[in-house]
């Protein structure tokens, strides 16, 4: 009888400890509220450009630099749980296949309030591949609403920033978002392309002071690069309103086009016009947004090509059937002075658990 006392004890002392540890992991995975620190970080356009402090990343004389491009891959630690493996095998897939030089996120790389180990999952692949990698934020990365997310965007910052090969950074504090911030990719000191990375993914519009942020750089860049200014890329989550406006210009006389393009309910994105003049006027030649998942296209429209990344991974691809397949990734290839577009789609079903 004493023996069976015992056991019974052990067992609702183990049963206890089980339960107590799962609401714990539960809590702390789901509930909890992880703030990071709020660093201020002031710019002003009368501060003293220092070449020095924008990262670079350098690229092999007469060899082609390609870029990785991964859009809205909307994990989530709850509604993504059984699609996780799934599709960090289609990334590994796409790694494989386009041998990038860098990887660049255009946004949601999560999905819904449930961000804290789908974050770290994505921050732990991309620093497997021993490969220098730039996300920017999405309006899903705060959560259902507008920093609802378990993790705030500081904290996200933080863990961003913590990354092996990661490029991110914070940037200003005072420019109405952060997580803006620019790098240079350099040949034998020669820099081939300066890389925008924008925060758009709550609001509708970039602020003023981000576009004199961008403003004061590029001028920065320039005084280093033979007073001329160096041949730019904007990554971005939310399209401007130029690439409606350029899907209308395809309609009527079928202008450059790559990929697949749909009208959808995104389409016409933020208010982005001094984004697109002030691109004009610092020789930006690619815009690159997220955001539309139904849409693959590229097209040339004043001197800049606009580009509508390719969806990556399981969650939400719009417009697919039998006939459309939309998920894969976007790839830029710098050649020369040129830079390539392509598709590249992850087979169906090949990757599913």
């Amino acid at each position: 009888m004493e023996k069976k006392k015992i056991t019974l004890i052990v067992s609702l002392t183990l049963i206890s400890s089980i339960c107590v540890g799962a609401l714990l992991s539960v809590y702390f995975t789901f509930l909890h509220h992880y703030k990071g620190k709020i660093v201020k970080n002031d710019w002003s356009e009368t501060d003293t450009f220092d070449i020095k402090k924008i990262k670079t990343i350098k690229k092999e004389k007469d060899k082609d630099f390609v870029i990785l491009n991964l859009a809205d891959i909307q994990i989530c630690d709850l509604e993504n749980f059984f699609n996780k493996e799934t599709i960090h095998k289609e990334i590994n897939y796409l790694v494989e296949k386009t041998h990038p030089d860098l990887i660049t996120l255009t946004g949601d790389q999560t999905w819904s309030n449930e961000n804290l180990m789908s974050t770290k999952s994505i921050i732990s692949w991309l620093d497997s591949y021993k490969i220098p990698y730039a996300p920017v934020f999405g309006n899903h990365d705060y959560g259902n609403k507008p920093n609802s997310a378990v993790c705030d965007i500081n904290y996200l910052c933080d863990l961003y920033e913590s990354g092996k090969y990661s490029l991110f950074s914070r940037g200003p504090s005072n420019l109405g978002s952060i997580g803006n911030y620019v790098f240079n990719i350099v040949e034998e000191n020669q820099i081939v392309k300066t890389v925008y990375m924008l925060n758009n993914g709550t609001v509708d519009s970039f602020t003023s002071e981000q576009m004199k942020w961008m403003k004061w750089t590029s001028e920065g860049i320039k005084a280093y690069n033979n007073d001329i200014y160096s041949s730019g890329m904007v990554f971005m989550h939310k399209p401007i309103p130029e690439f409606r406006t350029a899907y209308q210009h395809y309609l009527v006389d079928h202008s450059t086009s790559v990929g697949i393009p749909y009208i959808n309910w995104s389409l016409s994105g933020v208010d982005g016009h001094q984004l697109f003049d002030l691109s004009k006027d610092v020789n930006i030649t690619d815009i690159v947004a997220g955001h539309q998942h139904g849409n693959s296209f590229t097209f040339n429209y004043q001197n800049i090509r606009l580009t509508s990344a390719l969806k990556t991974g399981e969650c939400g691809g719009y417009y697919e059937d039998k006939e459309i397949y939309l998920k894969g990734a976007s790839t830029f290839t710098i050649r020369n002075d040129k830079v390539n577009i392509n598709r590249v789609f992850v087979p169906r079903n090949t990757f599913k658990m």
